[in-house]
């Protein structure tokens, strides 16, 4: 290849993945505003020390939880409202932890390929969202009571 040739090619290739990176941040910008407008909303109740996690759940409606460590080191889960930005507050021992939502999720199915599991509310209760990838590369959506440790519902091939 000659000079003019390896030339345009990089500058292509500079073009698409400026084009690419400036994509990517724009999607995370709504996700970071969320993120932000939540931990803000938390700090009027609590002195937020250290985030642990952050969850971005759409059940029946839209919502918002943080995984906390305040002031005091105690940790905190909220649950905040998309719609109206009402908050429901969790200490670690009311509700099982991410890892025994996964655990209870694995030994139901027999699945153990899972994606993500995220905080959230189903029905005004407390939920662990576990969507799993299933063999034929469809999703499976697995809702753990985050108060018992119960099934609540499962959505399956999607």
């Amino acid at each position: 290849m000659n000079r003019k040739t390896v030339s345009v090619l990089t500058a292509i290739f500079l073009v698409l993945l400026i084009s690419i990176l400036g994509v990517f941040m724009q999607s995370q910008a709504r996700i970071n505003q969320a993120e932000e407008e939540t931990v803000n909303l938390v700090k009027y109740d609590f002195n937020v020390d250290k985030i642990n996690k952050f969850y971005w759940v759409t059940t029946d409606n839209t919502y918002f939880s943080l995984d906390f460590i305040d002031d005091e080191g105690v940790q905190h889960f909220a649950i905040v409202a998309q719609e109206g930005g009402d908050i429901q507050y969790f200490s670690e021992n009311e509700i099982i932890s991410e890892q025994d939502a996964n655990d209870l999720t694995i030994n139901e199915t027999s699945m153990t390929n899972i994606i993500q599991t995220r905080l959230g509310l189903l029905n005004n209760e407390p939920v662990w969202e576990v969507t799993l990838k299933n063999d034929n590369n469809t999703l499976t959506y697995y809702y753990v009571n985050a108060l018992t440790g119960l099934w609540v519902k499962t959505i399956s091939n999607i």
